[in-house]
């Protein structure tokens, strides 16, 4: 695997569409809700993120025994 590869987020479709829904309904509510989607959008990208570093990490440590 190239150094840093896996910091590449690859949101799955029905994950992304599903994450769409729920920002667009959260846009319709105001301003506010123009924040609360950005912030939405922002965990799921965190999510993601977060989930690759942790399989990274465990198949490091795999490497190692």
């Amino acid at each position: 695997m190239n150094f840093g590869q896996w910091m590449v987020v690859d949101i799955p479709p029905e994950k992304l569409f599903k994450m769409e829904g729920q920002c667009r309904a959260l846009q319709a509510t105001g301003e506010t809700g123009k924040l609360a989607a950005s912030l939405l959008r922002q965990t799921y990208y965190q999510q993601e993120l977060l989930q690759a570093a942790v399989n990274e990490i465990a198949r490091l440590e795999l490497q190692l025994m």
